[in-house]
């Protein structure tokens, strides 16, 4: 059974869509944002934010696209980044990274912090997260593309949240090397799309119509 601790809408989930783990892609990972233009992972020199050689990204994503971290076949993941939202839909914050350093024995491990932040600046539903576990095992070289399958942020907003862009900030922390990433990503909630509803039209009243009988002659 997965565990989850609920904290309002956000959630962290164990082991989310599938096993725990370090995750694995080849060279051709491509991020897709939902604006034009994509973001790729380039096997020389990873992620855009980095510290040396270890370097990370934060994104947000549909729930619904979590199995997508589970494919080990080598092959490209495709993703769709998720810009704006409106209430109740299923979010799930993943971080990705690589150049991660191993230990005598091999043994890899990266931790995250994290926060989601209001529009106007405030911690929104107690969503302060330190040092939650991203990965921690062999690593091999340490360039594959891992992610945070041991516990991923999920977060869904409310009809209630205050409408505009929340900001997301992470620390992504290779323990090894001790080395550290700050990273952050925006998310913009949106209100709900209103009910376009006819305009109530009065009943007509039938006019009652009257005949005048002929007279005969």
């Amino acid at each position: 059974m997965q565990k989850a601790w609920k904290t309002a809408a956000l959630v962290i989930g164990l082991g989310v869509a599938f096993g725990g783990g370090a995750g694995q892609a080849g060279a051709g990972v491509t991020l897709m944002p939902e604006k034009p233009g994509a973001i790729e992972y380039d096997p020389k020199t990873g992620f855009p934010d980095h510290n040396g050689g270890f370097s990370a990204m934060v994104i947000v994503i549909p729930q619904s696209q979590l199995a997508e971290f589970d494919k080990t076949d080598g092959g490209a993941r495709q993703i769709s980044r998720v810009a704006r939202a409106e209430p109740g839909a299923q979010l799930a914050i993943k971080l990705v990274f690589t150049g991660l350093s191993a230990d005598r024995s091999g043994t890899g491990e990266v931790t995250y912090d994290l926060k989601v932040l209001t529009p106007d600046g405030q911690i929104y539903a107690a969503s302060d997260y330190s040092h939650l576990a991203a990965v921690r095992g062999p690593v091999g070289d340490g360039r594959r593309v891992f992610d945070n399958r041991t516990k991923v942020v999920l977060m869904s907003f409310d009809p209630q949240d205050k409408p505009g862009i929340y900001t997301i900030k992470a620390v992504a922390r290779d323990e090894v090397a001790h080395l550290e990433v700050p990273l952050a990503t925006t998310i913009e909630l949106v209100p709900s799309a209103a009910k376009v509803e006819a305009p109530a039209v009065a009943p007509v009243k039938a006019k009652k119509t009257h005949s005048r009988k002929r007279r005969r002659r």
